[in-house]
């Protein structure tokens, strides 16, 4: 006790300079809890993207192969010379997939078509879904509201939609869209939709079943119909007509997904779906994306970013352990004839030493907790104020914490050791 009331007393002498001192710690374990929150909200918010399609998910999307692709372009001059292109998924291989792949939960089958959505006078370009009502529970979309689709309106082949939030405010600006139509059309014909829900998705657009534009960019607007009902009205055929040239082709299936019952089944199990979409075919027309992949290499990445921002905050760790042996040194040359005095009276090395070093650990307290504190309020400030995801961990801040108490004791270890190792008749005759 009494050497903390000694460290507290030599301190208050010289505030400014303790004040000063302090900063260079402060300072460093803020930015390691700054840094390591900035760091975590980052691999947060990207996890969670990937992890609503689902880390047990496998998504397979028709491919068209190399040798189809400049057959099916030109201008209307050369139309009698082109047909129609057959390629992509089949009902068949996702029954195969079910039926024959282990570990396999479900299969979500669905069917893609660029069209027009009309309400009224106002008209967007939009993406018609063919799906099974299992569609939210593969991707966690939210139902903002009224339903989704259901078996029933699967088997009945009904003309009920649900459309994304997005499109809904293009379409019903300012109005209730729920059980109101909508015309959706493409270039061969024109169905009316009667809108029964309205979903938000909760990934990136990327990642979602998605067709370019006229323009080449992805349609963020989407209406979602039952797939026998998606059959019925379109069959499998598809004719896209942009300017000057003209696109036929069937496609049965757009995108399979597929949901296993365990995370740990979905990598060694590809090898095998890929032979089961191999039979029967002479070409590739499909390719395979798995989340799962994409989280793992995305964690190492976060990883190595972490590692980075730590050898920064360390480096600032370190340049205020540098200030504290250099303050601590020019306390030892001022204070030299007081350590003479306490050497005279009986006081042994280790009471020097422990002397010292009890100044530098009350340094270290202080400025260790008053960069912890400076940390978690500026994260508190971007989470809230910025709004942009930023995560204090516990142990961050029992890291930061740590290093400035480690760092502390080395840079104060060397004064103390050479306050304690001065000759007491040298020291009592020092001016």
């Amino acid at each position: 006790m009494r050497l903390l009331q000694a460290g507290f007393k030599s301190l208050r002498l010289n505030k400014l300079r303790s004040l000063l001192t302090m900063c260079g710690l402060v300072i460093g374990v803020w930015a390691v809890i700054a840094l390591m929150a900035v760091g975590e909200g980052a691999s947060h918010d990207t996890q969670e993207a990937f992890q609503s399609l689902g880390a047990k998910n496998v998504i397979i999307r028709s491919s068209k192969p190399p040798s189809m692709r400049e057959q099916m372009h030109g201008n209307w001059e050369s139309f009698f010379r082109r047909w129609m292109a057959f390629y992509g998924l089949k009902s068949t291989d996702a029954t195969r997939i079910k039926d024959t792949i282990p570990g396999v939960r479900r299969v979500l089958p669905m069917i893609t078509k660029r069209m027009t959505a009309k309400h009224g006078r106002r008209e967007v370009e939009c993406q018609l879904i063919g799906t099974f009502p299992t569609y939210l529970d593969f991707t966690h979309a939210k139902l903002v509201a009224g339903q989704f689709l259901n078996e029933a309106e699967e088997n009945a082949k009904a003309s009920s939609c649900v459309i994304t939030l997005q499109l809904a405010e293009q379409l019903f600006a300012g109005q209730n869209p729920l059980m109101q139509s909508i015309v959706v059309g493409a270039y061969e014909s024109s169905q009316v939709l009667r809108v029964k829900g309205i979903i938000q998705e909760r990934v990136d657009a990327d990642k979602l079943p998605q067709l370019p534009d006229s323009m080449g960019q992805t349609i963020a607007s989407n209406v979602f119909i039952p797939l026998s009902t998606f059959r019925s009205l379109y069959g499998v055929k598809n004719v896209d007509r942009s300017v000057g040239s003209l696109t036929l082709e069937a496609v049965e299936l757009s995108e399979i997904r597929v949901e296993f019952e365990d995370v740990n089944e979905v990598m060694s199990s590809l090898p095998l779906i890929n032979e089961a979409l191999k039979t029967g075919r002479d070409e590739i027309d499909f390719e395979i994306v798995v989340p799962i992949r994409e989280i793992i290499a995305l964690k190492k990445q976060r990883e190595r970013d972490t590692r980075l921002l730590l050898y920064i905050a360390f480096i600032s760790l370190l340049v205020g352990g540098i200030g504290i042996m250099n303050i601590m040194l020019a306390t030892v040359t001022e204070r030299t004839r007081e350590i003479g005095v306490r050497r005279a009276l009986g006081a042994t090395r280790g009471d020097v030493t422990l002397q010292f070093l009890v100044e530098t650990l009350i340094l270290c307290l202080l400025g260790g907790g008053v960069g912890v504190l400076g940390g978690w309020l500026f994260a508190l400030f971007r989470h809230h104020v910025m709004e942009t995801t930023t995560i204090v961990t516990e142990w961050s801040v029992l890291l930061a914490f740590g290093l400035s108490m480690c760092i502390g004791l080395f840079f104060g270890l060397y004064p103390a050791r050479r306050a304690a190792r001065l000759n007491p008749i040298d020291a009592l005759r020092h001016v």
